[in-house]
């Protein structure tokens, strides 16, 4: 790949310098901010579709961290949902403690846990009631051990995937 830019975090970066990444014939691959970006919210991770094992999971301590990918397009674009399903467990082993002591926390009162930015993602704040939101915790869910990638290179996703993975490693 001659002229390559990546870019961790696709929020940071408009659309009109993709545009001009593309006409001056860069290549890239996008990290995308899940959880903002509405379109993948909403059509790509909740697309159905089985995920191709990459790399299993290991005991062993040398062995690469455990990935599954899908490709899914949408509205014409491809993204490549990447799945460590090690870090699902733990993403969700840790919603699971904020939840336990969250549900502490409202019976001494809720007024402090409004401040808290971990706490707060799963309360549904009404003039009267401060309550957890299932419904938040369900959305909060499907992000869990994921992330997701965009990139023009004509590269299968596998590769796109490894990619993206070897030069996040080298990032300082």
């Amino acid at each position: 790949i001659e002229k390559m830019c990546v870019v961790a975090d696709r929020g940071m970066i408009s659309q009109d310098t993709i545009r001009q990444m593309e006409s001056k014939g860069m290549s890239y691959i996008l990290g995308v901010r899940m959880r903002r970006v509405n379109e993948v919210k909403t059509g790509v991770l909740t697309r159905a579709g089985r995920y191709k094992e990459i790399h299993p999971e290991s005991d062993f301590s040398k062995a690469p961290s455990p990935l599954k990918i899908k490709q899914v397009m949408h509205n014409g674009k491809r993204y490549i949902v990447c799945l460590n399903p090690r870090q699902a467990r733990k993403d969700e082993a840790t919603r699971n403690a904020i939840i336990e002591g969250l549900k502490d926390k409202l019976k001494g009162g809720a007024k402090s846990l409004i401040g808290n930015k971990g706490y707060r993602k799963y309360l549904k704040i009404s003039k009267d009631t401060v309550q957890i939101d299932p419904n938040k915790i369900k959305e909060e869910e499907q992000f869990d051990g994921k992330w997701v990638l965009t990139s023009n290179l004509d590269m299968s996703a596998e590769q796109i995937a490894l990619k993206y993975k070897e030069l996040w490693m080298v990032e300082p």
